[in-house]
């Protein structure tokens, strides 16, 4: 578990396990107009290392963890405050861990390839209405190491999963609508190991739902319970992290979970309101399955 003091932008990383936490470490402290991106091999050594992105500039910087502490960092480049970071996963189908960026004007998808600490490769994804926003990224069309994009229509509630192989779209299905209400809380295998599930929040009520998606499709759906709104979600992860995910696990939704894609990531030293009928709308339209 990651930490941040919100005073002085340090950094506090806390090991757990048998839920307890083991170990405390301090990574450091970062200007507070550095903001949080996300995980990810970034460094191709099978560990998980950070993103940070300059909310003033745009810059990224990528920083390597290991044993509790930075042992590495190095600057990706910069990238306009109109491109907002959507999520890591193995879009290059390579194995590594790599980053979509969403443009806030032109709708447009670019993913970035990421290489021992530098951007390899490039590709334009294509653009989407402006409505549109990324809501998770995970394995959903159920083929081996890919990772695919959600994404949801911010006037409509309707949820889309494009799949994504070889740094292009390969596919594109629609899960279905739901209420504005219900919003984004992050993607992880809670049907079983290895899925990837979608979990909403009621905005209203602090329920939780989750939907099981496999092969394009919702294949179930569950409550999870309700928890009062003084408390807010800090996000979802796995353990171990999920392949499809491309070494990232389920980080990357910590990041939209946290940021809500508001926060653009380098110097370590230091809703939509709901229609009056969404309240009737609480899950998904279609499909529709207990």
């Amino acid at each position: 578990m990651l930490l941040r003091n919100a005073g002085t932008g340090g950094f506090e990383l806390y090991g757990l396990s048998r839920n307890n936490i083991v170990t405390a470490s301090f990574l450091g402290a970062v200007g507070l107009d550095w903001q949080f991106a996300g995980f990810g091999n970034f460094a191709s050594l099978g560990q998980s290392d950070m993103i940070l992105r300059n909310g003033n500039t745009g810059a990224l910087q990528v920083y390597d963890i290991a044993n509790n502490q930075i042992t590495n960092s190095a600057a990706l480049g910069t990238v306009g405050l109109d491109w907002q970071v959507g999520g890591f996963g193995n879009f290059s189908s390579r194995g590594t861990s790599d980053m979509i960026m969403g443009n806030t004007v032109s709708g447009g998808l670019q993913v970035y390839n990421i290489d021992h600490n530098q951007i390899t490769g490039t590709a334009f994804l294509g653009a989407v209405g402006s409505d549109w926003r990324v809501s998770g990224v995970g394995n959903f069309s159920s083929m081996p190491g890919e990772s695919d994009l959600i994404m949801r229509n911010a006037t409509t509630g309707g949820l889309q999963v494009y799949n994504i192989a070889n740094n292009a779209i390969v596919g594109s299905a629609f899960l279905g609508t739901v209420g504005l209400d219900w919003q984004f809380a992050g993607v992880a295998p809670v049907h079983g190991p290895g899925t990837s599930d979608l979990v909403l929040r009621n905005a209203i009520f602090g329920a939780f739902q989750v939907y099981n998606i496999a092969n394009n499709q919702i294949t179930g759906s569950a409550s999870l319970g309700q928890v009062g709104l003084d408390w807010q979600l800090g996000g979802l992860t796995a353990n171990p992290p999920a392949g499809a995910l491309g070494g990232a696990g389920s980080t990357s939704q910590l990041v939209q979970a946290m940021a809500g894609f508001d926060g653009a990531a380098a110097g370590m030293s230091g809703a939509v309101p709901p229609a009056d009928d969404t309240l009737q709308q609480p899950l998904l339209t279609t499909p529709q399955h207990g």
